[in-house]
């Protein structure tokens, strides 16, 4: 009996680059089916009625937009096996495309050049499907929206993608404790101490953060020195932050 195709879905409403794709997917790998969807809803329905290995999508969709694809594909534990390709036009030092999460969602720059879409693809296709190759996913937020809980139990750390979020605790009245931008660590110190959030995080506008499993923090920021890089420079930051404190209450 042959095996099943594994089924790759191009997303975009730009029908001749989904052709030229298409084609381009369809002679290079000769164990796939490609389709096409040409918006956000098109494709929601085409992955519950056959759970593709392969998400090729544009991040600018009609009717659903990609970020809101996104969030759908990478939070339905029926769709856990989809590997993420995103289409951006975003250079490569951006929030998407530097260091962008890889396993789960991978980015190309726009126009897709096809050598570079057979590279990101076989990278997909050669894991296994259902894995725990993704070992840490995005998360996006909305403004107000909370990360975090003061007194909750740490199980992640996050990296801040893109956007601003402001840490506080709470009393009779909030006390803000201090902002993180992009670039910076988030929830760090369970990562040293073990210990349970020491405050409450809600971001302050349209945000994107790489969720890490504590237990995966070892092997991925030494995997990844751009990682380490930012976690240095928060506890840097958090350390001055603190003698800054001490050093007014001293006078």
């Amino acid at each position: 009996m042959a095996a099943q195709k594994k089924i790759i879905l191009i997303v975009t409403p730009e029908v001749e680059e989904a052709r030229r794709m298409m084609f381009g997917l369809a002679k290079q790998f000769e164990d796939v089916t490609v389709f096409h969807a040409v918006d956000g809803q098109d494709a929601l329905t085409k992955m519950r009625n056959a759970v593709p290995r392969v998400l090729i999508t544009d991040l600018e969709l009609p009717k659903v937009s990609g970020q809101d694809l996104l969030r759908e594909t990478l939070s339905d534990p029926a769709l856990a096996g989809v590997g993420v390709l995103v289409l951006s036009d975003i250079p490569d030092h951006s929030s998407l495309a530097d260091d962008v999460v890889r396993g789960k969602l991978k980015a190309i720059s726009k126009p897709v050049d096809l050598n570079a879409l057979f590279e990101a693809v076989s990278g997909i296709l050669a894991k296994p499907m259902g894995g725990h190759e993704a070992t840490f996913q995005i998360r996006f937020l909305s403004p107000g929206d909370l990360i975090f809980k003061e007194g909750e139990k740490a199980e992640c750390a996050f990296l801040v993608k893109k956007g601003k979020l402001r840490a506080y605790r709470s009393g009779i009245k909030k006390v803000t404790l201090g902002t993180i931008s992009a670039g910076e660590f988030l929830g760090e110190m369970a990562y040293i101490n073990g210990e349970p959030r020491s405050a409450t995080v809600e971001a302050l506008e349209e945000s994107e953060l790489v969720e890490i499993p504590l237990g995966t923090l070892d092997l991925l920021i030494f995997s990844k020195p751009a990682w380490t890089k930012a976690l240095l420079k928060t506890l840097a930051a958090r350390l001055h932050e603190a003698n800054q404190k001490k050093g007014l209450r001293a006078t």
